[in-house]
């Protein structure tokens, strides 16, 4: 078991010192601050990264949904300038009828 980095042992060591140094009348009230203290910067901790968390996602959306817009009108944008080009290449090809090649009159052999 580990508790703050401390192994067991450490932990023992740690209140056999709070024994010796405060006394056995005042360590339970002091381990009992001690613990509602690490309990409140738990929470504190907790809540900011809450708090933090959900900014970073509501951004991280408002950016989403931008983006998202912006693409859709640039594909608007490329899909009509195709169009338009497509317009105007198959306006420019015009059906041509193939060229006559003028075949030799039956008098005019050359060998």
């Amino acid at each position: 078991m580990d508790f703050l980095g401390l192994g067991p042992l450490e932990i023992l060591l740690v209140l056999i010192l709070g024994f010796l140094f405060i006394g056995p009348d005042k360590l339970p009230g002091i381990a009992a601050k001690a613990g509602e203290l690490y309990r409140k910067f738990r929470k504190a901790t907790f809540d900011l990264t809450k708090s933090i968390t959900e900014e970073v996602s509501a951004e991280a959306k408002s950016i989403s949904k931008e983006v998202s817009a912006e693409t859709k009108s640039l594909s608007k944008e490329i899909s009509a300038e195709t169009k338009s080009i497509a317009q105007e290449v198959t306006a420019d090809i015009k059906p041509t009828e193939p060229e006559k090649i003028p075949q030799p009159a039956d008098g005019d052999k050359t060998s």
